[in-house]
């Protein structure tokens, strides 16, 4: 929770945004590798709290 979670200087909470993805083909991930992100079709929606 305390990843997706937080709290302002009130105490409130917020809610941080994040990026939904899949994996294709699995495998160890080194830097300099390159990744490519694809965008699903329009319209896009957002997820709902679950």
């Amino acid at each position: 929770m305390k990843a997706v979670l937080g709290r302002d200087e009130e105490g409130k909470v917020v809610r941080k945004a994040g990026v939904m993805s899949i994996v294709l083909v699995g495998g160890e991930v080194r830097p300099g590798d390159s990744i490519r992100v694809a965008l699903p079709s329009q319209p896009h929606h957002p997820l709902k709290p679950v």
